[in-house]
């Protein structure tokens, strides 16, 4: 009986952790990750990604299985395997969401812990509004995709649109203009321009205009020369003003 086969392996493993142990669990467990990554057919990472991350929850839980608690080992496993699969694939949906979304959620969580601090409460939406200068269907638009995404990995499948969900950046508008600061507007766009350029000019550009060094010392941090720190800065420069269709700096 190839569960009872399970089982007796198991014990061996759990009395002496023994590697050819585990890899016997793992070879005779395929069956089951193919079984399980059928739930995950609307997905459109690689299949055999999908195995990797199914085989990781595998030996997960070989490795937390208690046999006196009275449950199958493939039950157990199912739970571990699946729960690996949908943490994988929203993390793997929210790193495809642009820079912008991910600054923007990451502003809204250190603007609310900031004022639940300061309140005593968790903040009213138009107070979250105010103090980030973003109106509330911007907020919404973003607090929104992470909950979806949260909340598939924790319960349901996404959708096909779902699967494929960005935060539209045409609802995000800035309530009032401030001295020395870009609207949200300007700051998506930039930040989607960048994305335009190779990661060596995002680097320079980050060097030159964020972290305000001369190009005297971006050459000696990244081992070049000053005239290929200016060269590569025009260049860079020149990508953004192309992508963006005005000039920037």
């Amino acid at each position: 009986m190839p569960g009872r086969e399970n089982e007796q392996i198991l014990a061996v493993y759990a009395d002496t952790g023994s590697p050819q142990a585990l890899d016997e669990i793992v070879r005779r467990n395929q069956n089951l990750l193919h079984h399980i990554l059928k739930r995950f057919s609307y997905s459109k990472e690689p299949y055999e990604d999908l195995l990797q991350v199914a085989n990781l929850g595998l030996i997960k839980a070989a490795q937390r299985f208690d046999a006196k608690r009275g449950v199958r080992f493939s039950t157990y496993a199912t739970a571990i395997v699946d729960g690996e699969l949908r943490h994988h694939l929203r993390d793997s949906l929210l790193m495809r969401q642009p820079r912008w979304v991910k600054k923007v959620y990451q502003e809204i969580q250190t603007k609310s812990a900031e004022l639940m601090h300061k309140l005593g409460r968790p903040p009213e939406m138009a107070e979250l509004s105010e103090a980030l200068n973003i109106n509330e269907a911007g907020i919404l638009e973003v607090m929104n995709l992470y909950a979806r995404l949260d909340l598939h990995s924790r319960n349901e499948p996404f959708s096909q649109g779902e699967f494929n969900a960005e935060a539209d950046s045409n609802v995000l508008h800035h309530l009032r203009q401030e001295t020395f600061a870009l609207p949200i507007e300007d700051r998506i766009a930039l930040h989607s321009a960048l994305d335009k350029l190779t990661a060596f000019q995002r680097r320079i550009i980050y060097l030159l205009f964020f972290k305000d060094l001369t190009q005297t010392e971006v050459a000696a941090e990244l081992g070049l020369t000053q005239k290929k720190v200016s060269r590569e800065s025009i260049k860079a420069l020149g990508r953004l003003k192309q992508v963006l269709g005005y000039k920037l700096f």
